[in-house]
């Protein structure tokens, strides 16, 4: 899977619209990087991410919280 995005200012984390999806990454040098994904490049028709107790799907257009995962 390959996601894109843009990055955005770090506030952006305490003020998400619904159906945001958000990466923070620590770079090499241990700076912080705040990410806004790109929801078409979201693929259809699996899970988007999966942990212990259900994973997030794409359903028309919007992620939705599944348990459990279907996939």
């Amino acid at each position: 899977m390959k996601l894109t995005g843009v990055e955005v200012p770090t506030k952006t984390l305490f003020k998400l619209p619904p159906n945001t999806v958000i990466a923070v990454i620590s770079d090499d040098k241990g700076e912080i990087r705040v990410v806004k994904v790109d929801h078409g490049s979201i693929p259809k028709d699996e899970s988007f991410l999966k942990v212990a107790g259900g994973c997030f799907v794409p359903v028309n257009g919007r992620l939705v919280w599944v348990n459990p995962c279907p996939y």
